[in-house]
C-alpha cells in the first residue's frame, strides 16, 4: 500500500473543516444506512469476511452529530479508508470520535454532514485486519 499524499493525509485526519479522502466506487453488494433523523443511531452492517469488510454510509439530507455503529465482521479489523462518492462533496461531512467496542466487532463513529448533500451520495468505510489505520480526528 503507497504512503498518502499530503492532500490525502490531512483528508483522512480531517484537518480541513467536513474533508475527507476523494471518492471511489462503493464496494458491490455493501449495505448502505442513512444517518439523517435528528439524536439517532444508526446501525450498519459491515460486508466482507474475517480479513476485510465494507460499510456504506448514506449521506443525503445530511447529519448533525450522529452517532453510526458498525457491526465488523472480525474483532482484529481496523479502519483503513474512507472514501467519499461523488468527489463533489468534499469537504462537506466529517467522522470523529471513531473507537471499537466489544472486543473489537463494533465500530462506533460520529458524523455531520451538511444538509445540501444530495441523494446518492455516500461515504464508504473499509476495515481490514492488514494495513495502516486511519486517524479520525477527536
Amino acid at each position: 500500500m503507497q504512503a498518502p499524499t499530503s492532500r490525502r493525509r490531512a483528508s483522512l485526519f480531517a484537518v480541513l473543516s467536513l474533508a475527507f479522502a476523494p471518492a471511489l466506487a462503493a464496494a458491490p453488494g455493501a449495505m448502505a444506512a442513512t444517518a439523517t433523523a435528528a439524536g439517532k443511531t444508526v446501525n450498519v452492517s459491515c460486508r466482507g469476511g474475517s480479513s476485510s469488510c465494507t460499510a456504506v454510509i448514506g449521506l443525503a439530507g445530511g447529519a448533525s452529530n450522529k452517532k453510526v455503529r458498525i457491526a465488523l465482521t472480525d474483532t482484529n479489523l481496523k479502519l483503513i479508508s474512507v472514501v467519499a462518492k461523488p468527489t463533489s462533496i468534499r469537504g462537506a461531512y466529517l467522522l470523529s470520535k471513531g473507537q471499537y467496542s466489544l472486543g473489537g466487532s463494533l465500530f462506533t463513529v460520529t458524523l455531520s454532514a451538511v444538509k445540501s448533500i444530495g441523494k446518492g451520495a455516500t461515504l464508504t468505510l473499509k476495515f481490514s485486519s492488514h494495513g495502516r489505520a486511519v486517524k479520525l480526528s477527536a
